[in-house]
């Protein structure tokens, strides 16, 4: 999992106060791999009692932890509690989850009083003797000061669930934007493979009674098939539904990853909900609980890059902008190939960036029929970015939502060889095979995954993609598919 987070370029992992503190593995592999930890004491979604035994236990429990803790380069932050700042609400009788209107006015003070005890003196108190110079943030999501956090609040971080629990578009991420976002997200299943090793095939709908129980969010899989419905074709077949539904995830992450990243320095952390499952279920994770990668994991990886490409159409407007978390200063050409879906190309031009740390560079920013004469829904926009003859990120712009495409029949080819340790796999289309899948068929190989996937391949660009050699070489050919997005409609 922590490699995974590592290969995704990620830099931190929250660790939620609805959990568990981890053992020593995981902070010394966050060590080993470069992942910083913003740590919650485990304290999520509820009020506390505030007698004297009880606050005596919470004391020891905080010391424990931060005396295992403290000495691992990796924790960079201790949080006091996941939300319950948010859900009291206080000083605010029209905010919070509607908690505080079930006591009177003296009960709101005893609750009260024994959340400040722990939150504002208990805790931070531990923190400073045992772990002196360590930051520590009393609530997520918080904006400081005594300041309660909204959805774009200018201070603190924020928790932003306009897109999912209150049924946002998912443009509801370029318009809610906070200095840090700590936990945001969007609903995927597992992969088919995965569910069918919880399930028999009569269960194959996804509101069947198996896969119901497998969904710990009572609006989970009907608010899947309702965004789904904005943006893709549905699929009849529960496989392809499967696909398209982690497609959907995945789109919606990279949005909100994207445009975060366009926004610094105003905005300098993005932190989605959730990394991994704790079980076999439909969920907010971009890993599932037998360790594949979701197409969100590989979209995400993508939009993390340290030179990343950030394209994105409003209407008829284009921007694309460049942004770099790297510490140098790098001179960046990106072009942009006007190509139909054939992979004849149409237009071209290039600019000459100079970016540094932190930075986000606007590129282009232009009706799209300025850019270029015609541009129609049956065309892309093929972006490059390089430096000195390096390939630092590509990206693919289309011009109409993806339901809305005229996706071609595509003839994808492809050929596997050995090389080594690792199965190669060379990919050519004829036409645009749009989410290009790969998986193996009844093979369960753990945490064994494709190099890249869910990728859009263009015709004259081969792709390459590996897989380890973990079988032999006619077995993984003959359990080897493919699928792309025509192929569900």
């Amino acid at each position: 999992i922590i490699k995974s987070a590592a290969d995704a370029h990620m830099n931190m992992i929250r660790v939620w106060g609805g959990g568990i503190y981890e053992n020593e593995i995981f902070y010394d592999l966050c060590d080993k791999y470069g992942l910083m930890v913003w740590q919650d004491f485990m304290f999520a979604c509820s009020m506390y009692p505030g007698n004297e035994a009880f606050l005596e236990n919470v004391r020891a429990e905080a010391e424990q932890n931060v005396k295992r803790l403290r000495n691992h380069p990796s924790i960079v932050l201790w949080c006091g509690n996941n939300e319950i700042e948010a859900a009291w609400g206080p000083g605010h009788e029209d905010r919070g989850w509607g908690w505080k209107q079930r006591y009177n006015e003296q009960q709101r003070k005893e609750i009260w009083h024994a959340y400040d005890t722990v939150f504002h003196h208990i805790l931070p108190e531990v923190v400073e003797q045992a772990h002196p110079g360590m930051g520590y943030w009393p609530s997520s999501p918080t904006a400081g000061e005594g300041e309660l956090a909204g959805w774009d609040t200018p201070s603190g971080d924020i928790h932003y669930w306009g897109v999912w629990h209150a049924e946002h578009p998912f443009s509801g991420f370029k318009e809610n934007i906070g200095r840090f976002m700590s936990e945001y997200g969007f609903q995927s299943f597992p992969e088919f493979k995965s569910v069918q090793r919880y399930t028999v095939p009569a269960d194959y709908d996804i509101e069947s009674e198996v896969m119901m129980a497998h969904q710990r969010s009572g609006i989970g899989n009907l608010r899947i098939r309702s965004y789904m419905e904005d943006h893709y074709r549905i699929p009849e077949d529960f496989a392809d539904f499967l696909y398209v539904g982690q497609l959907l995830q995945a789109e919606g992450i990279k949005m909100a990853v994207d445009v975060h990243r366009a926004a610094m320095p105003y905005c300098m952390g993005t932190l989605y909900w959730q990394l991994n499952d704790c079980w076999p279920v439909a969920s907010w994770s971009g890993i599932d609980y037998y360790g594949q990668w979701k197409a969100m994991h590989y979209f995400v990886r993508d939009a993390n890059k340290p030179i990343s490409l950030v394209a994105n159409r409003s209407g008829d407007e284009v921007e694309i902008r460049l942004v770099s978390d790297k510490q140098e200063q790098q001179a960046v050409e990106v072009s942009l190939a006007l190509m139909d879906f054939s992979g004849k190309v149409l237009g071209h031009r290039s600019y000459d960036v100079n970016i540094g740390y932190g930075e986000s560079v606007e590129v282009v920013k232009m009706e799209s029929g300025e850019l270029f004469d015609e541009v129609t829904k049956d065309h892309l926009l093929y972006i490059l970015a390089e430096s000195e003859d390096m390939v630092l990120d590509t990206e693919i712009l289309y011009f109409a939502e993806l339901k809305d495409l005229n996706l071609p029949d595509a003839k994808v080819s492809l050929e596997v060889e050995q090389a080594g340790e690792a199965f190669v796999i060379t990919l050519n289309t004829n036409k645009l095979a749009k989410n290009l899948f790969l998986y193996l068929e009844d093979v369960y190989d753990g945490y064994n995954r494709f190099s890249d996937n869910y990728f859009d391949l263009i015709p004259g660009k081969e792709n390459k993609v590996t897989y380890p050699a973990t079988m032999g070489l006619e077995k993984f050919r003959s359990a080897l598919r493919v699928k792309h997005l025509v192929e569900t409609y």
